[in-house]
């Protein structure tokens, strides 16, 4: 069984990131956001092909990533707000 909306939020952070230089980018702060996000948009799950597929189909729809993006930079937010990183992270890694 898998969410396939954590596939749309990952991808959704990424482009984020790219056009939000100043987020840190360490593993952390990264989870924290995928974590958020997710809570506040409805999952996707699958756990046979048929239903893969569906799921696959449904991560292009326009709603669902205007919704992975809208809790993805609220995420972002309340990360950079409150991160949980410690001072040893490097805040600046990029991939």
């Amino acid at each position: 069984m898998k969410n396939f909306m954590e596939d749309v939020v990952l991808e959704v952070l990424e482009e984020a990131l790219e056009t939000n230089p100043e987020f840190c980018r360490c593993e952390k702060c990264k989870q924290d956001v995928v974590l958020l996000a997710l809570s506040k948009i409805k999952g996707s799950y699958a756990s046979s092909p048929v239903g893969e597929i569906f799921a696959r189909v449904g991560q292009s729809d326009r709603q669902v990533r205007t919704d992975a993006l809208l809790a993805v930079m609220q995420a972002l937010e309340q990360v950079a707000a409150n991160p949980r990183h410690d001072g040893r992270s490097n805040l600046t890694e990029k991939r």
